[in-house]
């Protein structure tokens, strides 16, 4: 953001670190600003090592900026635009989403898949996409097999990708926080339900949990100093039921 407002440039463009560059990338994602309409451009992302994950992973990534969701570690856009829609917002992830989001509100967007960079996929992020395909799976099984604890935690992987996507706290904390608290509420209040019921929100407070692990850096000592609480929590929710 500091950058931005700094700039002197009236097109700043937005990259990644990790993030190699073909030779014609910036004429081709530049030249859509010859129209005075057009506020943002996205370009699309090509793995650097193509493995079926990765590709997964690009693909997904790919699909979503095609809809205007740009990715960071490839758009341009309008400096007067940024600097009117409010900028960058503080938050952990998704940050250039909730920009291209706003920038829609100031004129045109353009995706150009041929304006294309290629960047490294983070093990996480693999094991997150991983993560999300099981998961929809296991809402599948659980549905078809009416096992609400399947089902359950298949939902609340994926209420807790589809929340860290659009939500605005700056860190994931706050899910295993929810997950505890549901889990928590859940056991308190099991006399007051119907088994299945009980069994499928216990399944998803078990997935937002899930996701949290996935997602979250968990060798890092201030994950572990915040959490592990919550952790202990969890084993003896789970053990008392």
């Amino acid at each position: 953001q500091a950058g931005a407002e700094a700039a002197k440039n009236p097109i700043i463009v937005s990259t990644d670190a990790d993030t190699l560059y073909p030779d014609f990338w910036l004429e081709k994602l530049l030249r859509h600003f010859s129209d005075p309409n057009v506020v943002a451009v996205g370009g699309s992302i090509r793995p650097s090592i193509p493995g079926s994950m990765e590709k997964i992973y690009a693909n997904g990534l790919n699909t979503s900026a095609s809809t205007g969701l740009f990715l960071g570690a490839n758009m341009a856009f309008r400096r007067d635009a940024l600097l009117k829609s409010g900028g960058y917002i503080k938050v952990k992830r998704a940050e250039d989403w909730a920009l291209a989001t706003r920038l829609r509100s100031q004129g045109r967007i353009v995706y150009d898949p041929e304006a294309y960079v290629i960047t490294d996929v983070p093990f996480s992020r693999q094991l997150e996409f991983a993560g999300i395909a099981a998961n929809t799976g296991l809402l599948g099984v659980g549905i078809a097999t009416n096992a609400p604890v399947v089902s359950g935690s298949g939902a609340g992987f994926l209420l807790a990708s589809v929340g860290t996507a659009i939500d605005n706290v700056p860190d994931d904390i706050h899910h295993s926080q929810i997950a505890v608290a549901g889990l928590a509420l859940t056991t308190a209040l099991k006399g007051y339900m119907t088994d299945k019921i009980y069994r499928f929100l216990m399944g998803v407070f078990t997935g937002i949990m899930e996701h949290h692990f996935i997602t979250e850096d968990v060798f890092d000592p201030v994950w572990v100093k915040i959490n592990g609480s919550f952790l202990l929590g969890v084993t003896l929710l789970l053990a008392s039921t």
